[in-house]
Formats: C-alpha cells, structure tokens, sequence
C-alpha cells in the first residue's frame, strides 16, 4: 500500500485537549503551538516530532479536521489512522477513500468508522 503525503481525519465531538492527549499517545514531542478560541474558526497548532499538526474545530458540523501536514505518522493512510483515533478517542471518525492530489476535486465517497458498525463508505457531506 503506497503511503500518503499528509494524513487528514474527522472526529466527531472532540476537544483540542482529548486530541492533544491523543497525539500524545503516538509521538514523543507533542508542543502546542497557538491555539484560536473563536468558534468560527477554532483551530490548535501542534508540533509533532517536528511536523506541523493542524486541528479545526467543527470543520464539518460536529466533526473536527486533524490534519497531519506532512506524513511523519505510525500511519500510512487517513483510513489506518481513523481505525486507531475512532478506538482511542472513542468516537465516529470520517476520512477521504483516498489520498488527494493537487488540483483534484472533492471526495464524494468518505470512509465511516465507528466502533460498533465498523467501517463503511458514505457519500459525505450529506446533501
């Protein structure tokens, strides 16, 4: 399995905190950079053993996008790194079926993962 350039997933109901904990649990230099309060556009800078780790807060409805900038994760794709953060922070995560080049358009076809349900794909965001 080819390994993506950036990781990006989409948990729902989360803080900044129980993530920064989370990244935590996966690498050794976990340093808040600049955290914005606003709701509109709440976001937490991260660096993670030295790569950039942006967070927006309710990017999508309840969901909030981590986003690993430049790949230096455990993971080799947003649906590996899904599986793990669904189980640890114990909530629904959503991400892309597949990487995403520049100039591509959006995804349609999103992974669900939940840990009831399992893994599934959804047409997402919903219409």
């Amino acid at each position: 399995m080819q390994r993506y350039p950036d990781i990006e997933i989409y948990a729902a109901d989360i803080t900044f905190q129980q993530i920064g904990d989370w990244l935590r649990l996966h690498f050794k230099q976990v340093e808040k950079q600049q955290t914005i309060s606003k709701k509109s556009e709440a976001r937490c800078h991260w660096l993670v053993d030295g790569s950039e780790v942006i967070v927006f807060g309710n990017a999508i409805g309840k969901y909030s996008s981590i986003w690993f900038k430049h790949n230096n994760s455990p993971w080799d794709t947003d649906l590996d790194c899904a599986r793990v953060a669904c189980q640890q922070l114990d909530t629904q995560v959503r991400c892309s079926n597949s990487s995403w080049q520049e100039g591509q358009g959006p995804q349609s076809q999103w992974w669900r993962v939940t840990a009831l349900e399992g893994e599934m794909l959804i047409e997402w965001p919903e219409n």
